[in-house]
């Protein structure tokens, strides 16, 4: 389950030119708790989370705010999907584990499926390739990670998802790579940095 009384957020960001600006507030951002750049019609998936609807609103007008050179605004969209419920969940992992595994293949899957939700959750949650599983209130039903060696294990997983009647579209985003997570981050040093506290309450993916 979503914890306690946090609002708990993925927010969907595609940023223009230089990253730079962008970065350095998401990644110093108490908010944000991870950090996902992917390949997709999004550059960049947060995992996220606020005390209310009013801390993430003014949040989302300071990312707007953002400027690259030439005052030009660093983010072109951001979309925001409220996590309901965490179905899959990792544990024990951390950055330096998505670093061991960057030659293997890391997906995120966004899937609409209005009703029947038992049978999607069933078989997600059997799938040893699949990492993380939230349902979600927004643009799609839920949000999926997938990390696998071999791709034909991803083919196999969408060809099982696909025979679900309830299933109304998929889409595949391809993890670049983790700039932050669950607040681990690395130093100028090239030091792997952890939060001082325990974060197990904020954190969703």
């Amino acid at each position: 389950m979503s914890k306690n009384n946090i609002l708990h957020a993925l927010v969907f960001i595609q940023n223009w030119g230089d990253e730079n600006v962008m970065m350095n507030f998401l990644k110093g951002n108490a908010h944000v708790i991870s950090i996902f750049h992917v390949m997709g019609r999004y550059s960049y998936i947060i995992d996220s989370n606020f005390d209310d609807k009013a801390q993430l609103s003014d949040w989302i007008n300071q990312i707007k705010a953002l400027k690259i050179s030439a005052g030009i605004p660093a983010v072109t969209s951001i979309q925001t999907q409220k996590v309901i419920e965490v179905f899959k969940q990792k544990t024990d992992f951390d950055l330096k584990d998505y670093r061991d595994l960057s030659d293997h293949f890391h997906f995120f899957m966004l899937i609409d499926n209005p009703h029947q939700d038992d049978k999607l959750i069933e078989l997600l949650r059997k799938m040893r390739i699949v990492h993380s599983v939230l349902h979600t209130q927004g643009a799609n039903s839920f949000i999926v990670e997938v990390i696998t060696e071999s791709y034909d294990s991803y083919k196999k997983l969408l060809g099982k998802t696909k025979t679900l009647k309830s299933i109304q579209h998929i889409e595949t985003l391809e993890v670049i790579s983790v700039r932050k997570y669950r607040s681990q981050v690395i130093d100028k040093g090239g030091r792997l940095t952890y939060p001082q506290t325990d974060i197990r309450e904020l954190y969703t993916l």
